[in-house]
């Protein structure tokens, strides 16, 4: 039990405070002459007074001083009007706001910026790999502000989750994901690192243990598939390389103003054109049946379109303006695959085993949520070569459970 008043420690030699404060130390007989000094005793009295409440004020000034100043170190130079606070105001207090998704807000969508699309991009990050994961940032933003140039047009936004696929990768994703917070002359608060920590990568090791290759299993690949092959599905630890992918999907499917999910590894090149070919160029998808309903309409949806745009009946094919009126409540693509490059070598994609690549599919959230996952895709009994083909697992789970998919024939990304 605490006493109602605190125990203040003091010198033996030391007046108490309330002797000093209110004369409790006084005799409790006035020898003569005593009355002489009363008007001195109260005035000395009022200057004890003033002194000490003069120096609480300046104890609690200098405590507000220094809490500020803490406060505000811990938060790098941006501007806060460009967060929405009132949102994720103090869902995480103890942590950066670079870390974690509890600082990322809401696009802000108008007339104006015309946003149809919401994009978290996953990258999948070596601790090594500081300037390719930067390069990548910026590649996608680069993509992103050609797209909102055109105002009458649709656009898309993004932002980026920074996945260490290992302990030692912790503190690069932090520092990179405080470097766009922070910039003192392009401050993007869009950029956040997972917050992982040793205990996950331990946990998640024990978890992978059961899917290693073993002795045999090694020999067997490296003479089947070959030694980098080998490499690849027994030396690389996939298994918890996707359960810490699995966390940013899951962060993903949470973010209520996320429509779509792009993961990639920090080595991976994109063309310019990859956001807008696979998510503003394309038809969305039309189920059996409604291609007749969408040409008896076709005529009078371009009307009205012509009506409200000219400049957008004129830049817009007009099935493709239709198509966008016809549809504007549904939708879109569940999985877009691109055709891609791997190590220099052109890849026409396919929904097969060894024609796709993780970072090559935009996956929408809603297929993702029912999919459940990387890890959950692996089928039962699954070992090492299983946790390798992971990305494939997940597309071929999304196919069989109706995910609506297409392929652009084009030549948008750049597996290394």
């Amino acid at each position: 039990m605490f006493s109602a008043k605190p125990h203040l420690r003091q010198h033996p030699q030391q007046q108490s405070s309330s002797q000093a404060l209110f004369g409790d130390g006084l005799p409790a007989e006035r020898s003569a002459g005593e009355d002489d000094y009363k008007p001195r005793q109260r005035r000395h009295r009022s200057m004890r007074l003033a002194t000490i409440f003069g120096g609480i004020w300046v104890l609690v000034s200098v405590s507000s001083i220094g809490w500020w100043a803490a406060l505000s170190s811990s938060f790098p130079s941006f501007s806060f009007t460009s967060l929405a606070t009132d949102t994720f105001a103090s869902s995480s207090p103890s942590l950066p706001p670079w870390v974690g998704p509890h600082a990322l807000v809401a696009p802000s969508v108008s007339a104006k910026t015309n946003i149809h699309h919401h994009v978290r991009i996953i990258i999948r990050v070596h601790h090594e790999h500081r300037q390719l994961v930067r390069g990548l940032i910026y590649n996608f933003r680069f993509q992103q502000k050609l797209l909102a140039e055109s105002l009458d047009e649709p656009t898309l936004s993004v932002d980026f989750a920074l996945i260490p696929t290992e302990l030692p990768g912790v503190n690069v994703t932090q520092a990179i994901a405080r470097e766009f917070w922070s910039h003192p002359t392009d401050p993007f608060p869009h950029v956040y690192a997972l917050d992982l920590h040793e205990e996950f990568y331990a946990s998640a090791a024990e978890r992978a243990a059961p899917l290693k290759c073993t002795d045999a299993q090694l020999k067997a690949v490296a003479h089947k598939q070959g030694k980098a092959a080998m490499k690849k599905i027994c030396r690389y630890d996939n298994h918890v390389y996707y359960q810490a992918t699995d966390v940013a999907l899951k962060e993903g499917v949470d973010c209520a103003w996320c429509t779509h999910l792009l993961v990639t590894n920090d080595d991976n090149g994109y063309h310019p054109d990859y956001l807008k070919e696979t998510l503003l160029e394309l038809d969305p998808p039309l189920k059996e049946g409604e291609v007749r309903k969408l040409k008896r309409k076709k005529k009078r949806a371009s009307s009205k379109i012509k009506l409200s745009s000219k400049s957008l009946q004129a830049k817009r094919d007009k099935r493709a303006l239709a198509a966008a009126v016809e549809q504007s409540e549904r939708k879109g693509w569940d999985l877009v695959a691109t055709d891609f490059t791997t190590s220099g070598i052109l890849l026409n994609a396919e929904w097969q085993l060894g024609s796709l690549d993780l970072g090559s599919i935009m996956l929408s959230k809603e297929i993702v949520a029912k999919v459940g996952g990387f890890i959950a895709a692996l089928p039962p009994g699954a070992g090492a070569e299983e946790a390798h083909n992971a990305d494939w697992l997940f597309t071929k789970k999304a196919l069989e459970i109706g995910a609506d998919a297409t392929i652009v024939s084009k030549l948008l990304f750049f597996h290394n």
